[in-house]
């Protein structure tokens, strides 16, 4: 059975989206039967979505209105309370708004996408593979000699440890869905080290709608728009 691995960057990628993120969740949750996770995919996940939320909430705090300040000759005009009333309200719901980021910050539950993303990976029909400190050293060992993929972090082997977890515990075809384009760029290396070392065979692609045609599911339209997008800025 072709199992399919998705990668940390396309759930995160589903807090920036404008389509509704529990379609995409759902057309995902129809392959659990053949995902695997490394589990280092859940630390990067939970570690990353806050950085994420926490962009989102700052920049709304940037959006806060000041207190307009005018002549003294219009400040007498009955609009000029009624802006200053206006820009009040705003704020007041703007910072409301702002206090409700930073609870769904500290509490995963709250999410919608963190909650989809940790049920998932607790469903009993979803393998998860645990990483070791023997593929910690590989990964490591990999990021020295430069071989792909390579996190773009000096300090970090992420993606690394994610292969070599994959190499380590698979032996079937699988298709792994990223939006790294580093996996892209050296999709012959690393299919032919996958072939070596697991027997099976590789395929790399952004999109979730391909192994989905494994089970023979069409993709919802929320997912077929946020594919779109992603091609899009890809080009």
């Amino acid at each position: 059975m072709t199992c399919i691995c998705i990668d940390t960057n396309l759930f995160l990628g589903l807090y920036g989206a404008d389509e509704d993120p529990g379609e995409i969740l759902a057309d995902i949750w129809a392959l659990r039967e053949r995902l695997v996770f490394p589990d280092i995919i859940f630390d990067e996940f939970f570690r990353n979505r806050s950085k994420i939320l926490d962009r989102f909430a700052e920049d709304l705090r940037r959006r806060e209105i000041a207190e307009v300040l005018l002549p003294s000759v219009i400040q007498n005009n009955l609009n000029v309370a009624t802006l200053q009333r206006a820009g009040e309200d705003y704020n007041r719901v703007l910072w409301t708004l702002y206090e409700d980021i930073q609870k769904v910050i500290t509490d995963p539950a709250a999410d919608p996408i963190a909650r989809a993303f940790r049920g998932l990976t607790r469903d009993p029909a979803v393998r998860v593979f645990r990483w070791t400190e023997g593929l910690v050293a590989r990964a490591h060992c990999r990021k020295l000699l430069g071989n792909p993929p390579k996190s773009p972090s000096t300090d970090t082997i992420g993606d690394e440890v994610i292969w070599e977890t994959l190499l380590a515990n698979l032996k079937e075809d699988l298709i792994f869905v990223t939006l790294d384009r580093t996996y892209h760029y050296h999709i012959a290396y690393l299919t032919e080290e996958y072939r070596e070392k697991t027997g099976g065979a590789l395929v790399i692609t952004d999109r979730v709608s391909d192994p989905l045609k494994l089970i023979g599911r069409e993709p919802s339209p929320a997912l077929i728009r946020f594919e779109s997008r992603d091609a899009k800025e890809a080009g």
